[in-house]
């Protein structure tokens, strides 16, 4: 096991690709063993029976927790909010490190979005003593070249044989983010006609009664519209407070998938990875809309509202 150093991030962020038939007491369990033996606690967070043979691997004891994993499979805002909760929670607190086992996913999760969640980890926990160790499963999503190719991309250390090392493909969060919104713009629905389109916005409540009327009608759950309706108010306000007037929205909606684009003639915001943690603990003082915004949806990108690069819009994307 490699051991952290002053020179490293504090958290690292290990993968490692199993295989159909792996079995985990190889490679798994005796990276977690030397973990134990150092008087470090191991958390669990892993499907079954996944969990519970990698529990048998290390053997009962009051290092080793095992907890659900119900919410990791949710929108990448959620994920990582789940995942800091529970690193926070179960930190020593003493000097020692905390070490994470999590994955794999549903294999029918989307790829993309598991990209961006376990990038965005890299961001979120960089401040945390953690040994986290991502498993991931090369059936997923049927295409394990791909699979491989975004483990390699979002984990500074691969798990081996030898031990977790250095990974020389990992790439910044930050560039990669950028990259996979760059292929999302622009979104194939803005080539067709709007199902509700309010140029020059002056008054929010018209806006909420619009978008209440036409979600209504909409494949959306109600809670998931009142959810899309409140990440949309969010970032139109952002628009008419930081931005530069007017401020345009158009929404199109179809059986598979809704898209809202909010336009202002501002600079866009060039920070992929801002929003993906509350600005601070206060509700009440504000601040925390994009944030908000980003855990309501399943995707929010921003980019340039032409090709000269004036103006900013902002796509949010729920998949209905």
């Amino acid at each position: 096991m490699v051991q952290p150093n002053q020179d490293q991030q504090i958290y690292r962020h290990v993968g490692h690709l199993m295989t159909e038939d792996e079995d985990v007491a190889t490679v798994v369990a005796p990276f977690l063993r030397a973990a134990l033996a150092t008087g470090e606690p191991v958390v669990i967070v892993c499907p079954e029976p996944l969990a519970g043979t990698l529990a048998a691997a290390l053997g009962a004891g009051e290092d080793v927790q095992v907890v659900p994993c119900d919410s990791l499979d949710e929108r990448p805002p959620t994920v990582l909010a789940s995942i800091a909760r529970l690193v926070d929670r179960d930190l020593p607190g003493d000097g020692r490190r905390l070490h994470l086992v999590t994955g794999p996913g549903r294999p029918d999760a989307p790829l993309a979005a598991w990209a961006q969640t376990e990038a965005l980890l890299n961001h979120v926990l960089a401040a945390r003593p953690v040994d986290h160790l991502c498993l991931m499963s090369a059936a997923h999503a049927g295409d394990s070249a791909a699979t491989e190719e975004v483990l390699r991309a979002t984990h500074p250390w691969l798990l081996t044989a030898a031990g977790a090392v250095p990974n020389p493909d990992f790439r910044p969060p930050a560039e990669l983010l950028r990259e996979y919104q760059q292929a999302t713009v622009p979104d194939p629905l803005e080539s067709t006609v709007p199902t509700l389109t309010m140029i020059d916005l002056d008054d929010m409540r018209v806006l909420r009664q619009a978008l209440n009327r036409v979600l209504a009608e909409s494949a959306l759950s109600p809670d998931a519209a009142q959810d899309f309706v409140l990440a949309i108010d969010e970032v139109t306000a952002n628009a008419a407070e930081h931005g530069v007037p007017p401020v345009d929205v158009r929404l199109w909606c179809t059986p598979e998938r809704l898209l809202c684009a909010v336009t202002d003639r501002g600079t866009v915001f060039d920070d992929p990875l801002v929003g993906y943690g509350p600005a601070h603990g206060d509700m009440a003082v504000g601040g925390m809309g994009l944030w908000l915004a980003r855990r309501s949806v399943d995707s929010l990108t921003a980019a340039p509202a032409d090709d000269s690069g004036d103006g900013c819009t902002v796509r949010l994307v729920v998949n209905a």
